[in-house]
């Protein structure tokens, strides 16, 4: 296949630490075996069928995250655009742009044969795949297309567009660039979507959000200061954090204090150590039977997740 080139051939994933790892452990420790264990190496012919099955619905797609994806790559593009010649995209280019993203991920949804030989290349929504007739539920695009009117016409408003990314004082420091740092001994993943620095070396971080308010991005944004002021040495009273809700038109904004940071690398320490109770050997990150990982307490985690073909504990 030679999709996983570049990844790990070991037995077991590289042992890390991010927000969405603890969410998925938090929600359902089974799903967290299927999707960082049972799917490891399953880009290789040679894996066991089992794990080759498990790698192909680890990436499925769900309709309302992928159209996340789309927006935060249009933003991502506009940012640059405007950053390299101080000229944004009109609304119509960018509509287009996720529009044919969504439909080309759509039109590859139909193929689940060309989607199993290249899970990585070719996109499956999971809406369809587990759909008898291939289609996606009706109300669910209804909504999206909504979703796509609003939230593009809110990012093009939004505060974050007009008071940072436009303001000549303000220069784009790094946007959605994947980072990794150590919090006592543990690798620690964070992708900040856009970081801009201000001429009097204030900082801000511009996080967008296509969906509804969640209380547990508080800790994503402590997670963000901290990342800034740990690793590139930035005082935290220079940290502000703008949390774009481009779907209610609202821009939060945060500032984190001592505490604050001091909350998130115990919750990184405490996470990492619960999640290391599940592995026989925590040097080598060898995980124990997939028995000893529970399954979700609640039936709708269940209900739409990637690995219910596959899992036999389920709710019904």
């Amino acid at each position: 296949m030679g999709e996983g080139k570049n990844m790990a051939f070991g037995n077991y994933p590289e042992k890390s630490w991010s927000h969405s790892r603890d969410q998925i452990f938090q929600e359902c420790p089974r799903k967290y075996y299927y999707h960082y264990y049972g799917a490891h190496n399953g880009w290789r012919n040679d894996a066991p069928q089992e794990a080759q099955t498990v790698y192909r619905l680890k990436n499925l797609l769900n309709l309302y995250l992928y159209f996340g994806e789309t927006l935060h790559s249009v933003a991502e593009m506009y940012i640059n655009h405007w950053e390299q010649k101080s000229i944004g995209y009109m609304r119509e280019e960018l509509y287009h742009r996720i529009r044919n993203l969504l439909n080309q991920a759509f039109k590859e949804s139909l193929d689940p044969e060309q989607w199993w030989e290249a899970p990585k290349r070719r996109k499956m929504f999971a809406e369809m795949y587990y759909a008898k007739e291939r289609e996606l539920p009706k109300h669910a695009v209804g909504e999206i297309k909504k979703r796509m009117d609003v939230c593009l016409d809110h990012f093009l408003q939004c505060t974050s567009l007009h008071e940072v990314i436009r303001n000549p004082e303000y220069r784009l420091v790094e946007s959605e660039r994947l980072n990794t740092f150590f919090v006592q001994g543990n690798k620690v993943y964070v992708k900040l979507d856009a970081l801009y620095r201000h001429e009097d070396g204030q900082y801000v971080i511009i996080d967008w959000k296509t969906g509804l308010e969640d209380e547990r991005i508080e800790e994503q944004l402590q997670l963000y200061a901290y990342y800034l002021h740990e690793v590139q040495g930035v005082p935290l009273e220079k940290i502000e954090i703008r949390t774009e809700y481009l779907l209610a038109e609202k821009c939060q904004k945060d500032t984190v204090d001592g505490r604050g940071v001091e909350a998130i690398e115990q919750k990184i320490v405490d996470s990492a150590a619960e999640m290391d109770l599940m592995l026989v050997d925590p040097q080598g990150n060898q995980p124990r039977p997939i028995g000893d990982f529970r399954p979700a307490l609640e039936a709708r985690s269940c209900r739409y997740c990637n690995y219910r073909q596959v899992c036999t504990v389920q709710h019904r």
